[in-house]
């Protein structure tokens, strides 16, 4: 099986190619350009660079959230376009749980921790989720948090009890922090990014669904939505 993954949800963009599981290429993008302008091109790049065409694609992994609501719709919208061109499904992959599968953990053995993959939202506030190190099991679910009701929901949960705690993404300066206020060490990897391979294994198991019925994932509205309201 063919499979295109890739990512727009943050700052960075990715896209890659696996087959049966063998990756065939990748490309990670991280310019500062717009990802309606650098998205596709590095698409066409993997696909051409894999001796593959887009008529042999069997699916598409997306990220569909949460994150920055710009970049979510982009590559949603690009990936809707190609599914529904090349008549193949997609699967929905959860932004945290992909960075959380882009890493290798290397701190301490990985029975002996915990990855929290978090976003910046700014505020204080963070797009994150709570997962053990060797078999990714959630631990808290994915959402938006102040960073300090995310250390309190952690503690009430009892994660800190001889664990290794790894923050992962933008969002790790923001938790890093909120951990210090209650005297808790964390390992700092706040330049870890979503690839494809994070993205591949974040979709194991989930079942594909058609480019027309994935949704974005935003865990919190926009602000021009609060400002409609208001």
């Amino acid at each position: 099986m063919l499979i295109l993954c890739c990512d727009t949800s943050n700052s960075t963009c990715c896209a890659g190619l696996y087959e049966d599981g063998s990756e065939l290429g990748f490309r990670l993008n991280n310019s500062g350009r717009t990802h309606s302008e650098t998205f596709m091109p590095i698409v066409d790049e993997v696909i051409k660079a894999s001796g593959k065409e887009y008529k042999d694609i069997d699916a598409i992994a997306v990220t569909t959230g949460p994150g920055s609501f710009t970049g979510i719709r982009i590559g949603l919208s690009a990936v809707k376009g190609l599914a529904l061109a090349l008549n193949i499904p997609c699967i929905p992959v959860s932004s945290t749980k992909a960075l959380a599968g882009s890493v290798e953990v290397v701190a301490a053995p990985s029975k002996d921790s915990i990855l929290v993959p978090c976003f910046d939202a700014r505020n204080n506030r963070v797009f994150a989720s709570v997962l053990t190190a060797d078999s990714m099991e959630i631990l808290v679910e994915e959402g938006a948090y102040d960073a300090d009701e995310l250390v309190s929901r952690m503690k009430e949960e009892n994660l800190f009890e001889a664990k290794t705690i790894i923050l992962l993404g933008n969002g790790a300066d923001t938790m890093q922090k909120a951990l210090a206020k209650e005297d808790i060490n964390a390992e700092n990897a706040g330049g870890a990014a979503i690839l494809p391979k994070g993205i591949l294994k974040a979709s194991e198991g989930i079942e594909p669904i058609s480019g027309a019925a994935i949704k974005a994932v935003y865990c919190a509205v926009s602000s021009a939505e609060r400002l409609k309201k208001s």
